[in-house]
């Protein structure tokens, strides 16, 4: 079984670096839509084939290690979004926009690239919590420390909480890939914000 889900990483690995630099990324719009789901498709693929065609014994044997392979799949989006951002930003006619409108688009194009690390762990958060049941979530103060029934708007808004450094009020994580995820937003989180700098810069007092 690990020697399965090492061969399985190295192939989702190699996948994403193939359409990572494929040069159809320079063509129309549904060929950078297609390069930038394709490693989630694949990744999500094979997870559907090992759930369905693995017995349940191995998939409780191996629960840690499915849950590092499927926090992968998802992770692999940011990376792809990144370059489907900075792509369609630079195929901007910067030198026709006005100085008005630039700044209106920059403040868009940052709200939009805050939202999708919040959308994209809300997602993840959902997906942990679907994979692994009561052993990893959300617990909260209001239901006397119970395990919460995870759902989208309580994912995003804990995914909310997490990004903006707001602190645990009504939902802390437990489990400890509760716990990496929390970690990684933070810190994707920190990083994403430099990189929406650097992407404001360009649209701003790009010339060429």
């Amino acid at each position: 079984m690990p020697i399965l889900l090492l061969i399985q990483t190295a192939m989702l690995l190699l996948f994403w670096y193939f359409c990572f630099r494929h040069s159809a990324w320079h063509r129309n719009w549904l060929c950078k839509i297609i390069l930038f789901l394709a490693p989630f498709v694949f990744g999500c693929i094979v997870l559907w084939l090992d759930l369905h065609h693995l017995p349940l014994e191995v998939l409780r044997q191996w629960h840690n290690a499915f849950c590092c392979f499927s926090t992968l799949v998802v992770l692999l989006l940011l990376p792809q979004w990144y370059k489907l951002m900075w792509l369609s930003l630079t195929a901007l006619p910067v030198q026709k926009i006005s100085e008005n409108t630039k700044l209106l688009f920059t403040t868009l194009f940052s709200v939009i690239m805050m939202l999708a690390i919040i959308f994209f762990f809300a997602l993840y958060f959902l997906w942990l919590d679907s994979l692994s049941g009561y052993t990893q979530g959300l617990r909260s103060a209001y239901l006397n420390f119970q395990p919460v029934l995870l759902d989208f708007p309580t994912a995003f808004f804990f995914s909310f909480s997490c990004y903006f450094s707001l602190g645990y009020g009504a939902y802390y994580p437990y489990g400890n890939w509760f716990y990496l995820l929390v970690f990684l937003e933070c810190l994707i989180a920190l990083i994403n914000n430099g990189i929406i700098i650097f992407y404001a810069f360009h649209l701003l007092f790009e010339r060429k």
